[in-house]
């Protein structure tokens, strides 16, 4: 096995720049269906992409060998000349914390233990609970030399009520953090079982709501992937984004924060070893810039956000850190609200246009000071008229997955039910 810098010293003499992306990751986790599944991962892998004359090669290896520079160089004539494909700038980038002492083998096995309560009050679906650490490096021979460990701690929860042939939709509940003090197991336990009860008894929806409110958890699993989509700098260059810059949808600000610690989907510098910061996408509705990595920051003459992803068997594409949503508004949950708490179908909307029509599987409304279950409603629209449709928000702000929000309230919405 070769060393990294040999690797860049032998490109600078064949003439070529290089940037070498590596990676070692352990995994522990335990899963729960009808039987107990244990696992245990390590994995390293090398990734090398190599510049010469606006064209670009890549080769990737699970081993750091001397022939993964002749396989990036032989790729390289694959490629079409482009004054952009340049490598990116030299970078140091400043640390954050985000590694916690975690037992990779015994901290799954805890998690589940505390969990397993659940059997006595809901129909268990799936426990599952994985403990990961990952150090990355990247080095170049422009100068970029970026190196950190990363941990993080992923829980989810599916149950439901099964009683007498009655079988309500599963609810899916989810924890993650990079620190174990981020993961609040009796937070999970409660919403598990307050909507569970909340599905077991569900009722046709008898009128066209007032408002829709979007959980922080529906907010993710909704508006995460389309607005992740419509922000991508490739998608805005190409005319694939649902959004026009400088145009105003609305009133919500949307931030990408790469330097929230807690989140497993922080990191100190992006795929290309560039400094991470904070970018306001959306400003008070106005979609003030998107994200970028390097090449297509160049395309679109802007500054780079940083906002490159990859692993070492891929090259860099653009992705989202954690979103963070805020809202000048103020709302409450008001007799009549349809409070959606998770949706189907995400999958299907056309990312081009911001349209889509999902199932809400698990929702309720208020009324007589009661909240009553509803049978599965479909939400249709577009990214713009949801976002237009925002009126404010409600409840305390939680993170789910790469999304941070309160209660959106919406009008405007397509309902069927």
């Amino acid at each position: 096995m070769t060393d990294v810098f040999k690797v860049l010293e032998r490109a600078k003499t064949m003439g070529v720049s290089a940037e070498l992306y590596s990676i070692r990751r352990r995994e522990g986790g335990v899963r729960r269906e009808n039987q107990y599944y244990a696992r245990s991962l390590q994995e390293e892998g090398y990734g090398l992409r190599v510049f010469k004359d606006g064209k670009v090669g890549f080769a990737f290896s699970t081993i750091l060998t001397d022939d993964l520079l002749e396989k990036a160089m032989s790729s390289i004539r694959a490629s079409e000349e482009d004054v952009d494909n340049v490598p990116p700038p030299p970078s140091r980038p400043r640390h954050l914390n985000l590694r916690d002492e975690l037992d990779l083998q015994e901290l799954p096995k805890e998690l589940m233990r505390t969990l397993e309560d659940l059997r006595e009050k809901v129909n268990l679906v799936s426990i599952d609970v994985d403990v990961e650490e990952s150090t990355i490096k990247i080095v170049s021979t422009e100068g970029v030399d970026a190196e950190e460990t990363r941990t993080g701690i992923y829980v989810s929860v599916m149950a439901n009520y099964k009683e007498s042939g009655t079988v309500s939709p599963e609810v899916w509940e989810s924890a993650s953090s990079r620190f174990r003090r981020g993961i609040d197991v009796d937070l999970i336990k409660r919403e598990v079982i307050e909507k569970v009860k909340i599905s077991a008894k569900r009722e046709k929806l008898g009128r066209k709501p007032k408002v829709i409110a979007f959980t922080p958890k529906a907010a993710a699993e909704l508006l995460g992937p389309i607005i992740s989509s419509a922000i991508n700098g490739e998608n805005v260059f190409r005319g694939r984004s649902p959004l026009k810059l400088k145009e105003k949808y609305g009133s919500l600000t949307v931030v990408d924060n790469p330097e929230d610690e807690m989140s497993p989907y922080s990191r100190s510098f992006d795929g290309e070893g560039q400094q991470t910061s904070r970018k306001v996408v959306l400003e008070e509705g106005v979609f003030s810039r998107p994200l970028t990595n390097w090449y297509w920051s160049r395309k679109l003459k802007i500054e780079n956000s940083c906002s490159a992803i990859r692993s070492f068997a891929s090259t860099p594409s653009i992705g989202v850190s954690n979103l963070e949503l805020e809202h000048p508004g103020r709302a409450e949950e008001t007799p009549g609200t349809l409070v959606i708490d998770q949706v189907q179908g995400v999958h299907t909307s056309n990312w081009e246009t911001g349209e889509f029509g999902v199932v809400a599987p698990v929702s309720w409304y208020v009324e007589n000071n009661q909240i009553k279950g509803v049978r599965e409603v479909v939400i249709s629209g577009n990214l713009r008229s949801l976002l237009e449709g925002i009126v404010g928000t409600y409840g305390e702000k939680r993170r789910y997955m790469y999304l941070r929000a309160g209660h959106l309230v919406t009008e405007g919405l397509n309902v069927v039910y």
